[in-house]
């Protein structure tokens, strides 16, 4: 073989081994997926605050002494640098509040008094104002008599640091990818928990409803393409971090929200969304809710982890709606809360797993004391109520219950009007209680 040749077919082979090696680097991860790109705007965000807190020491927050919080109000002193970096961060995007109409209707009861002292490493400080109201969502900072907008966001961070007592920053850069690559944004861990998964997922009448959360949550989960199902009944961790970002319009008047990871030795086999306590709802990474995910409506989906065969089950979905209206107050004025609940939707009983809930918790985990003010509940009367506007399938009762109470905090003893909705929740089982309250 001549010189030429030689040349050539080293040039040749020079040519492919190019064109394999830029093959090999688009697979290989090179082009920026989701949750590198959110990783990138993330250290981006960072280099950007970085000088706004060079200097600054720590910061004092004295929220509104007359605030409703959910713990004691007290001062707090952040000297975590990433809490500093994301207060800053926030503080710097506000902009000088041109249309005072704007925070007019904020009401007298909002949070007004609070405070931010900027302690420099020099020992100087700054001292900022801040006023928020939670019906509105809206607030403004005020610097040296200078009103300034800022993204809410930033309120909800400041009030949720009395909220949760012990964050912790120091967040795995895979928890960080897995959020991040959905648009959410985690501030903090709130918590870890080991957490022991059912055995299995069919929910019995009148059983707490942990089993209802798990399947739930992971249906949620599936959203994403993930599945804990194969690890019912082992010990998993459960982590739950602080979302800056708000919940989904279509959870309003919720906003917080809080990022689940459900974890087993170490690797993510779950997480959803969820809006923490005083109310239990959820959604997956995706915004999806339930029906989107699964393709049914709660009734059709209840049906797959409800134990049909269970006797309790059996002998409730054989009763007539007045039946199932006595069956309840009987059990209410027995104090038999497995009755309460088996007489009571499953999807009404997701809602006892965030009433008295603490905000570092995964849900309730209080099986008793459903309402432990009422002491006694006698039915005396019960006829049916043609509501205008309940929804086909639903029926409507007005009932009147001689009550006494441990102690009279909204009511005092005696009879009182209650109104009960019940709907047939599946196919197969019967009629159950969704609510009762005090007006149609």
């Amino acid at each position: 073989m001549n010189k030429l040749c030689k040349s050539c077919l080293v040039l040749l082979l020079t040519a492919i081994m190019l064109f394999l090696a830029g093959c090999n680097t688009k697979e290989n991860g090179q082009i920026p997926s989701p949750q590198n790109t959110q990783e990138s705007k993330a250290e981006e965000k960072q280099s950007e605050t970085s000088g706004m807190t060079k200097g600054v020491a720590s910061i004092e927050f004295i929220p509104d002494p007359d605030g409703y919080y959910g713990n004691e109000v007290k001062p707090i002193t952040i000297t975590d640098k990433k809490m500093i970096r994301d207060i800053m961060f926030m503080i710097d995007k506000s902009k000088p509040l041109e249309d005072e109409s704007k925070i007019s209707k904020m009401r007298a009861t909002a949070y007004k008094n609070n405070k931010l002292i900027i302690t420099k490493t020099n020992g100087d400080k700054k001292e900022i104002t801040f006023a928020y109201d939670t019906l509105y969502e809206i607030g403004y900072i005020e610097d040296e008599g200078t009103k300034f907008e800022a993204d809410y966001s930033f309120f909800r961070y400041m009030a949720d640091l009395n909220e949760y007592t012990n964050p912790d920053t120091n967040v795995e850069r895979q928890i960080v990818k897995l959020f991040g690559g959905y648009t959410w944004t985690v501030d903090y861990r709130i918590n870890t928990l080991k957490e022991k998964l059912p055995d299995d997922l069919k929910h019995r009448a009148g059983e707490y409803p942990e089993k209802i959360y798990w399947a739930y949550v992971n249906e949620l989960s599936k959203g994403i393409g993930l599945d804990f199902s194969e690890y019912l009944g082992k010990e998993v961790e459960v982590e739950i971090y602080r979302l800056r970002d708000p919940l989904p319009n279509y959870m309003k008047p919720r906003i917080n929200a809080r990022g689940i990871v459900v974890k087993y030795d170490n690797e993510i086999i779950g997480a959803y969304i969820d809006a923490g306590r005083q109310d239990f709802m959820a959604c997956a990474l995706n915004r999806k809710r339930l029906k989107d995910i699964a393709g049914k409506e709660w009734n059709e989906w209840i049906e797959d982890y409800i134990d049909f065969e269970d006797e309790l089950e059996i002998r409730l979905s054989k009763m007539q709606p007045e039946d199932i209206v006595r069956e309840y107050f009987k059990a209410v004025d027995e104090r038999d809360e497995k009755i309460i609940r088996a007489c009571t939707t499953r999807e009404n009983q997701l809602k006892y797993l965030s009433i008295g809930m603490s905000s570092d918790d995964l849900f309730n985990k209080n099986e008793s004391k459903i309402d432990t003010n009422v002491k006694k509940a006698k039915l005396l009367d019960i006829k049916e109520f043609n509501a205008f506007g309940n929804e086909p399938g639903v029926l409507e009762y007005q009932v009147s219950v001689d009550y006494e109470f441990e102690e009279p905090i909204v009511e005092n003893n005696g009879v009182r009007t209650r109104f009960v909705i019940l709907k047939k929740e599946s196919k197969k089982g019967g009629w159950r209680i969704d609510g009762v309250g005090t007006g149609p």
